[in-house]
């Protein structure tokens, strides 16, 4: 039951956003996309052209995530005095964290990138993932970001408390049901 969509660029303001107009059988609609969102577009296109991947994309669903995330051993690492700058500070813009950058869902593996998406930072296989679990504990206290409990999952022994949020959203959540579902896939 998929519908075909055709793409169109519509001429926009190139440093902040390009407007994509698209029909199928049914509706026409058209989508801006942010300039970071085309940075990503074009990292992973290769030879494909732009409106043939973005259609290939929405057909499939693009699992692309902003995200911030902290692993086990530097939450433990964290001296006192910068957890309550967290619990003042952060606690209602950003979840505590010490990394910050976008990740990718693919069939396989989760891949981790910098924030301009020009550098990979790490990738996991989706197979050593031992447990997932959306929840606060003992570490990672509701006062470091009362909005949403991390995403905690435990793969080759570690431990990462990940949070989310699709392009164009304002608060992150570790409690992404696509995201999740995007693991266990």
């Amino acid at each position: 039951m998929s519908q075909a969509f055709k793409f169109k660029l519509i001429q926009g303001n190139r440093q902040k956003c390009n407007s994509y107009k698209f029909s199928s059988n049914k509706e026409n609609a058209s989508v801006s996309v942010d300039k970071s969102v085309l940075n990503i577009v074009e990292l992973f296109r290769g030879e494909t052209p732009r409106a043939k991947f973005i259609n290939d994309s929405l057909k499939r669903g693009l699992g692309l995530f902003e995200a911030v995330w902290i692993f086990k051993r530097e939450l433990l690492e964290l001296s006192m005095h910068k957890k309550v700058i967290a619990r003042v500070t952060r606690s209602s813009i950003k979840p505590i964290h010490k990394h910050a950058g976008f990740v990718e869902i693919t069939q396989e593996s989760i891949e981790f990138y910098n924030k301009k998406l020009d550098k990979s930072i790490m990738s996991i296989n989706k197979k050593s993932i031992s447990e997932i679990i959306v929840g606060y504990d003992k570490l990672f206290k509701k006062e470091f970001y009362s909005y949403s409990p991390p995403l905690r999952f435990v793969f080759n022994g570690r431990t990462i408390y990940l949070f989310l949020r699709l392009p164009g959203e304002k608060k992150f959540k570790g409690d992404d049901k696509l995201f999740i579902g995007l693991i266990r896939d």
